[in-house]
């Protein structure tokens, strides 16, 4: 496992196209189980002195058709729970 004391370090912003970066690790992506579909949420210190990125919970895009699905397969419990 790894420890995330040992992640901790220096890193330089670099240029990348129009825009700049900081490089994310093998072993930083792999401790915070992220890969290139992962989605951040970026947040400005109000003095500026720091960015802190936060990965979004994703959440299930299926959630309606999981919940119709349980909905129909339990109908009969859904319909008495409905003439309570």
């Amino acid at each position: 496992m790894i420890n995330p004391d040992d992640l901790n370090q220096e890193v330089k912003l670099f240029k990348n196209g129009n825009s700049y970066a900081f490089r994310v690790s093998k072993k930083d992506r792999e401790f915070l189980d992220v890969d290139d579909q992962t989605k951040f949420e970026k947040v400005v210190s109000p003095d500026g002195q720091s960015i802190t990125f936060k990965k979004v919970k994703t959440t299930r895009p299926n959630i309606l058709e999981t919940a119709n699905e349980l909905f129909d397969e339990h109908a009969d419990l859904m319909k008495r729970l409905e003439d309570l």
